[in-house]
C-alpha cells in the first residue's frame, strides 16, 4: 500500500499555512547565518495523538515550529569601577582635558596648484 509523501501532508496541516511558514522561517535562518557566519537551527515536531480511547483511526497532528538563529554578539564597553561599585565611563584617575568648539568663520578654502 502506498503511503501518502510526507511533503503533501506537510502542505495539509495548520489549514495549508505551515508550509509557508516553515519556507519564512527557513529563509529568515538562512540570511542570520549568512549575516553571522554561525550556524543555526531549524526544527518541525509532529505531535501525533488519538483524537479519543474509542478510535484508533482518527489522530491529532499538531506542529511546532522553533527557528534558532544565531546571532551576533553584543557589543562590549570598557568602564571603570569605584570600591562602592558604581561604574563610569571615565577614568576618574585621568584628568579631563577642557576641549571646546572652534567656530567656522565660512571663508572660502584655498586650494594648491599641483
Amino acid at each position: 500500500m502506498d503511503k501518502t509523501p510526507f511533503s503533501q501532508i506537510i502542505a495539509y496541516l495548520n489549514k495549508g499555512m505551515l508550509e509557508a511558514e516553515l519556507t519564512d522561517e527557513l529563509s529568515e535562518l538562512v540570511k542570520a547565518v549568512r549575516d553571522t557566519h554561525r550556524m543555526g537551527e531549524l526544527t518541525l515536531k509532529l505531535k501525533v495523538q488519538l483524537h479519543n480511547a474509542r478510535d484508533e483511526d482518527t489522530v491529532i497532528i499538531t506542529p511546532a515550529v522553533n527557528n534558532k538563529k544565531p546571532r551576533l554578539d553584543m557589543a562590549k564597553a570598557i568602564m571603570y569601577s569605584t570600591a562602592d561599585g558604581d561604574l563610569l565611563r571615565n577614568d576618574p584617575n585621568q584628568p579631563e582635558l577642557q576641549l571646546k568648539a572652534i567656530e567656522s568663520d565660512n571663508r572660502p578654502l584655498k586650494t594648491l596648484a599641483q
